[in-house]
């Protein structure tokens, strides 16, 4: 049970931290337990949420810094493909984002 109220922690304070949505923090976790870039339309079946609000997750991921986008080496003709994928050190990259926000609080709350 303590790893359950451990994760629910984690998500809070990252939810708190970044701004982010439940979605997005659902999208965030199952990147870090697949442990390999995924396309948004797998993750979109894999989670049985629309491509669109996979999307929206992965945009504001991107934005935050906690997830990269990667190009597949296809050769095809049109648009090209990606994969996305949760950062290089992503848990020290947290670490350090809750610490600077838990200042901000602190300090705001003088």
């Amino acid at each position: 049970m303590e790893s359950v109220i451990n994760d629910k922690e984690k998500k809070h304070s990252i939810k708190c931290c970044y701004k982010l949505s439940d979605t997005d923090v659902d999208v965030l976790f199952k990147l870090i337990e697949l442990k390999r870039p995924v396309s948004s339309m797998e993750l979109s079946a894999i989670m049985g949420v629309s491509k669109t609000t996979i999307e929206g997750s992965l945009k504001k991921l991107i934005q935050v810094g906690l997830v990269e986008r990667i190009k597949r080496d296809e050769k095809k003709v049109g648009r090209p493909k990606f994969d996305y994928s949760v950062i290089e050190n992503l848990w020290g990259k947290i670490r350090n984002d809750l610490q600077e926000c838990a200042k901000r609080i602190s300090s705001a709350a003088v």
